[in-house]
């Protein structure tokens, strides 16, 4: 039997009194998570094009000073914009002008945090070449060394011609050579790491 329209509208009635507040609920929460995502998200872009804004102040900055103001700077964009992409390459660029003031303290705890604030492995590497130079030029040159172990991918050569140079200035030019062969066997043509092996004692049995 069909229900008349009077009886289709009384039992929607009696529906809606049941279930009305759970159906309102569902879909306040419902909104109230799509606003949240959009809000989050444009929170997130609002906070990266600050950072980027800041960084390129501290580039300008770099640009025409060398001296304290570029190392205070870079820490103030790196500590303020924490957690974005920008971080890391503010603790690189504001060690690097700490080595221009001979400063290889602050510069060897600006690439401390460079790598621990990035997980990109290319930047990481970039860091740990420059934190080795920064150790070996301190005069550590067995943490400098320790620091080279494992490179990532990419960077072998790199890696492996800093333990040649470091290896070379202790004295163990046995090692040297081993690791400057090694950096020859990354990259190709490299006249400077040519002329680094060509440098050293020929190897026992002749040359390599």
């Amino acid at each position: 039997m069909v229900a008349s329209d009077e009886e289709q509208i009384e039992r929607l009635r009696d529906w809606w009194s049941e279930h009305g507040r759970t159906v309102i609920a569902g879909v306040a929460l419902g909104v109230a998570g799509i606003v949240g995502w959009y809000g989050w998200q444009g929170w997130q872009e609002n906070r990266v094009a600050s950072a980027a804004v800041a960084f390129a102040e501290l580039e300008q900055l770099a640009r025409a000073e060398s001296g304290s103001e570029v190392v205070e700077l870079a820490q103030t964009v790196a500590t303020t914009h924490d957690g974005t992409s920008y971080t890391s390459l503010a603790w690189l660029l504001g060690a690097g002008a700490a080595v221009e003031n001979n400063d290889l303290k602050t510069a060897a705890a600006y690439l401390e945090r460079a790598r621990e604030s990035s997980d990109r492995a290319q930047l990481v590497a970039t860091a740990d070449l420059r934190l080795a130079r920064v150790r070996w030029a301190q005069g550590k040159h067995q943490a400098a060394l320790e620091i080279l172990q494992g490179p990532p991918a990419g960077f072998a050569g790199l890696f492996a011609e800093l333990r040649g140079d470091i290896l070379a200035d202790q004295g163990d030019l046995v090692a040297a050579r081993s690791a400057y062969e090694q950096a020859r066997r990354s990259a190709a043509n490299n006249q400077l790491l040519e002329m680094k092996l060509d440098s050293l004692p020929p190897a026992q049995g002749g040359d390599s």
